[in-house]
């Protein structure tokens, strides 16, 4: 280790050091330092600076518990860590699903005797790296592509002319993702390629997980702690493990469901309305379920018997074919009705498809992702059978579709006002092209179940949609259609717990006579002074449509002032069109009252990012 030469012309400095007190670091104070500065982003060092300067002059005392806030309650100051190999996990998820992977593989990184740093992404300063020799990283993709917001920094940074040689780097990369979109995993692999460009060695081949990441992601921390350890002098630890707890409690989740029984079921659109929205509450009493504004629900669900009819015609197959898979045997029908995906077309499933077809049309849009998004838009595997039809045995067909996933949507409820209760809000799916289509789950919820109905579902854990911890901030909503949903929760949530923070809703849809969904709730909220601004937009009421971008420009000196004032923004809805609009309308918004160009708005927004004041949960 280089030695740390401090070079002060203080006097006052070195007429200390004659009386005993040096202010040179010996060789175990300059392990501890340099362990503890290589860990720091530079928000940190700023904290530090400040609380070094206040020991300094007796003004300030570090308490002995760590805060939640301390960002440096996962660093060990002895000289056991710090002999021990570094490796820094970084992680960067909107759901949360990364913080939690992150959190197994540190505690399963320090028992093979690993000095682990755990960092979340939003903190951490991307030309850090230079500094990084050993890194886990584990970062999910957003939707068709997008890094999630606590990633952006270093994805950018990486791919922008400032990244440098990586040569001094070991990584591995955990890609967190859902192949029902065109874009699967694409954030992780740009990372996994792109750090390998930059002369970085991967130690272990980055892992693809898709929404049933748990068997997959706990594979590739085994095997990457595992490479690591062969790299370096990492000894497990010899410290004796805490017992497991005992507890048999029966834990509710997407393994294990809880049966909801449906207490209410209303449509919330009047007589005449082109769309079909409903609003269903769900019990949880006696599940032990928690859930927090923000989060989602997560339903189970069967495909529609006219759907699975359809497919068995086109194919020629039999409903009573025996099909085995999951160690487990059934009827073709009843695999297809529950187990398997009929209503859509992901790429996994058109890669096993063409091992059959042997199609250049498909192997095209296995190829180029933007093609296979305009063939597969609106159509199902019906359509893919009738378009290139195959002779395909009844097991293949188990073999080729991707197992029927649960579908997500946002709470619209608070647990402080409704404790035994869960509601959402949902959109019917359904249209024609080529023939009648139905969205499976809004369908299932729509027309299969009934107020006697029980469905299987699990609560969905969102951190990165949260409302503010201090109540005292107001909060901007942007939620048309059903993306009002978990804005309901927020303001219901705002009511319990007495926040005194002002909260403005922009809604909008296509008519208010029809469309203005929980219209009386939001008056009454505004009439008890629980909702200071409601600002709506109904697309269809006028020649000239107005939408919800349009309503934020209208106010656009109220937006910036409670924006300026430390409001928190929220979007919830449709990502490709609305959000696009949305957040091109708010840099133009900053621009045009805070009066920033273009490149100092888009900073002011990744501020906001950063500070968690600007969240999106779109789809």
């Amino acid at each position: 280790m280089n030695s740390i030469v401090i070079v002060n012309k203080d006097k006052s400095l070195k007429q200390n050091e004659t009386q005993g007190e040096s202010f040179y670091l010996n060789s175990h104070q300059q392990n501890l330092l340099e362990q503890l500065t290589q860990s720091l982003n530079s928000r940190q060092i700023d904290w530090l600076s400040g609380y070094f300067a206040g020991k300094a002059a007796g003004t300030v005392q570090l308490k002995k518990e760590p805060l939640a806030s301390n960002p440096f309650s996962n660093i060990q100051f002895d000289a056991e860590t710090a002999s021990k190999p570094k490796l820094s996990i970084l992680f960067g998820s909107r759901t949360g699903n990364g913080a939690q992977l992150a959190k197994k593989a540190q505690k399963r990184a320090e028992d093979n005797g690993f000095a682990v740093t755990l960092i979340d992404l939003n903190d951490y300063k991307a030309s850090s790296i230079k500094q990084e020799t050993n890194i886990l990283l584990i970062v999910s993709t957003h939707g068709e592509g997008v890094p999630p917001t606590a990633a952006e920094d270093l994805y950018n940074y990486l791919h922008s002319k400032k990244a440098s040689n990586l040569a001094q780097l070991q990584y591995s990369v955990l890609a967190l993702g859902d192949s029902s979109y065109v874009y699967f995993c694409k954030v992780g692999k740009d990372f996994d390629l792109k750090l390998e460009e930059l002369g970085a060695k991967r130690v272990y081949e980055r892992t693809d997980c898709d929404v049933d990441f748990e068997d997959d992601a706990d594979a590739w921390i085994e095997a990457s702690i595992a490479a690591f350890a062969k790299h370096t002098d990492a000894k497990p630890s010899t410290a004796k493990k805490e017992k497991t707890s005992t507890n048999t409690a029966i834990v509710y989740n997407k393994k294990n469901p809880w049966d909801a029984q449906i207490l209410e079921k209303i449509q919330l659109n009047g007589r005449g309305s082109e769309k079909e929205t409903y609003h269903l509450e769900l019990s949880l009493e006696g599940s032990g379920l928690v859930y927090e504004p923000g989060d989602s629900v997560g339903i189970f669900l069967a495909n529609s018997q006219r759907l699975v009819d359809e497919f068995l015609s086109i194919s020629g197959l039999f409903s009573k074919d025996i099909v085995a898979f999951d160690s487990q045997k059934t009827t073709l029908g009843d695999a297809l009705l529950h187990s398997f995906e009929l209503s859509t077309i992901s790429i996994d499933t058109l890669k096993r498809f063409n091992v059959l077809a042997q199609s250049d049309k498909l192997q095209k849009a296995i190829d180029n992702p933007d093609y296979f998004k305009e063939i597969s838009y609106g159509h199902d595997i019906v359509d893919l059978l009738a378009e290139f039809p195959i002779d395909i045995s009844s097991q293949q067909v188990v073999e080729i579709l991707r197992r029927l996933q649960p579908r997500l949507y946002s709470i619209s409820s608070s647990q402080k006002a409704h404790p035994d209760e869960v509601h959402i809000t949902v959109s019917a799916v359904r249209y024609t092209n080529s023939r009648y289509k139905e969205g499976a789950c809004s369908t299932f919820l729509a027309d299969r179940i009934t107020d006697d109905s029980t469905i299987k579902i699990f609560i969905e854990k969102n951190p990165e949609f949260r409302l503010p911890v201090n109540k005292d901030k107001a909060v901007i909503m942007i939620g048309p259609g059903t993306g009002v949903a978990p804005f309901r929760s927020f303001v219901e949530e705002r009511v319990e717990t007495g926040a005194s923070g002002k909260n403005w809703l922009i809604f909008g849809d296509r008519h208010f006579a029809t469309d203005f969904l929980y219209q009386t709730e939001w008056q009454d909220f505004v009439k008890k002074g629980k909702l200071s601004k409601l600002s709506v937009a109904f697309s269809r009421d006028s020649i000239q449509k107005v939408y919800v971008q349009h309503k934020m420009l209208e106010h656009s000196k109220e937006l910036y002032a409670w924006i300026k004032d430390g409001a928190h923004f929220y979007v919830c809805g449709d990502m490709k069109h609305m959000w696009n609009d949305v957040n091109r309308t708010l840099l133009q918004v900053l621009q045009q009252e805070g009066k920033f160009n273009e490149e100092e708005a888009e900073e002011y927004l990744r501020d906001m990012k950063k500070q968690k004041r600007y969240q999106v949960d779109v789809y």
